[in-house]
């Protein structure tokens, strides 16, 4: 009688995957999802486990992270310094956001920042580049996308022209998301006159054996001089992406910041930099003492977020946002693909009168995650949640506004990968100027998208039903 070792080895591999499994996943839905993976296909769901199944930098990489956060507290030079504006006066019944945020990994509430929205990807860029052009120190600059394209060439030209002056230019760009960047005669001629360019963790083999080959820098970040920075969605990029276009322009959301809040996205630069290779920097005009003008007041946290994280922050925040928010709460996102804590938070909020609102895009260029939302929409628009899709090219601004009091804008999507994978940025503002400038920006995309209607919606066919909801079962493993 032949031994059947591929059975033997096949069923070996279940049992012990299963331990593995269910020691290191805390996650019920995460873990089962993986379980039945590997109970029909064990030797392949066991691969895929150890490539992409946990939420892991590797051990190396891990230690040498924590250490780079540790040698700077950013919250203790920052009271030494703005000892009279580092707690502002936050409206009673946000404070439990800040708090909250604070305690789980953002840096305290700075007041006397001046924020300016913008939404219009050529203009941004045109303010980028104008300050590029004015600085006088230093150029820091963090993108997951970095194309070799119009937007690119104009970004590396006010790069070089800012080195030839003397000033030190540095750029971080994500080895996936700017992968033809870092090969290209662009960053060749960044690198010849004198900008520094370091691709963001590298995707080998190699690697692949002891950490995830996925988990990416996901952010984008600029700071000039250590006065100006700025924060969002925007890649460095025209508004059509290449190979992409048929999902027309990107249309995204950022903010350009003055105050005090650019010292703690300058301490996020600098971990990032010396994580991935750079110099230690110790530079005292890295962060120089800002005087803040008498109209700017708008109270900013910084939320860095990232697969170091045994939780997930940002949901921590969204959470007690929605669940205080009184009369409106809106939503825009690229891709949504919620845990069941936002979903009930927005059910419950909308339940009890408030007016929740989700806008994202019609077509996505991730139709398994668009699908795996798609399934969540009957349930929401049960309990009143409207949801708009925007038709108007991809909509890829990742907001949050609140009553008009409090908004949340940055790199991170409504879906698990940003929540627990990938490294993120969010800015909390407690400014009801500027969250009422976010709300208004929102109703541009909401004018601009076609809202779902209940009846309609639940006849839209088995199939679609089917493909929706077998998406579904994929979410806690995307």
């Amino acid at each position: 009688m032949q031994i059947p070792y591929l059975l033997i080895l096949e069923w070996v591999v279940r049992l012990s995957m299963a331990v593995v499994i269910m020691v290191r996943r805390r996650s019920a839905a995460t873990a089962s999802a993986w379980l039945v993976v590997v109970a029909f296909v064990p030797l392949v769901g066991a691969v895929a486990y150890f490539l992409v199944g946990e939420n892991r930098l590797g051990q190396r990489r891990s230690r040498q992270y924590e250490r780079v956060v540790g040698q700077v507290s950013p919250a203790d030079h920052l009271r030494e310094r703005y000892r009279r504006i580092v707690q502002p006066d936050l409206p009673f019944r946000l404070l439990s956001i800040a708090r909250l945020a604070e305690a789980v990994g953002a840096g305290p509430p700075l007041g006397g920042n001046d924020l300016t929205l913008l939404s219009d990807t050529k203009e941004t860029m045109q303010h980028l580049v104008a300050d590029i052009d004015g600085a006088a120190h230093h150029c820091h600059l963090l993108y997951y996308i970095f194309h070799e394209d119009p937007t690119g060439a104009s970004i590396a030209q006010a790069l070089l022209r800012a080195s030839q002056r003397g000033v030190s230019c540095r750029l971080l760009a994500d080895a996936v998301g700017s992968k033809k960047f870092l090969s290209s005669s662009l960053r060749r001629d960044l690198q010849r006159g004198g900008v520094q360019v370091i691709e963001v963790m590298p995707v080998n083999p190699l690697r692949a054996a002891v950490a995830r080959v996925d988990l990416r820098n996901h952010r984008k970040l600029a700071v000039l001089d250590g006065r100006i920075a700025y924060a969002g969605s925007h890649n460095v990029s025209e508004p059509i992406y290449p190979r992409k276009a048929r999902f027309g322009a990107w249309v995204d959301a950022s903010v350009r910041v003055e105050g005090p809040a650019v010292h703690l996205l300058q301490d996020m630069f600098l971990q990032d930099w010396v994580f991935n290779g750079g110099q230690e920097l110790s530079d005292e005009d890295l962060f120089p003492p800002y005087d803040s003008p008498l109209e700017a007041t708008s109270p900013v946290q910084v939320l860095p977020t990232g697969p170091s994280s045994p939780e997930a922050p940002l949901v921590d925040v969204m959470l007690q946002a929605i669940r205080l928010a009184e009369s409106r709460v809106v939503l825009t996102t690229p891709y949504f693909v919620p845990d069941e804590a936002i979903l009930s938070a927005m059910r419950s909020a909308a339940l009890r009168g408030v007016q929740v609102v989700l806008v994202v895009p019609k077509h996505s260029d991730h139709w398994i995650a668009q699908a795996a939302g798609r399934s969540h929409y009957g349930y929401l628009l049960d309990v009143g949640v409207e949801i708009f899709e925007f038709n108007d090219g991809l909509l890829h601004a990742k907001t949050l506004s609140i009553d008009r009091q409090f908004a949340v804008i940055g790199s991170a999507n409504l879906d698990v990968r940003s929540f627990m994978l990938n490294f993120e940025l969010a800015l909390l503002v407690y400014d009801s100027d500027f969250a009422s400038q976010v709300h208004y920006l929102q109703e541009s995309y909401i004018h601009r998208s076609e809202g779902l209607v209940r009846h309609r919606w639940r006849k839209r066919g088995t199939t679609r039903v089917l493909l929706d909801n077998v998406a579904k079962l994929a979410t806690p493993l995307l």
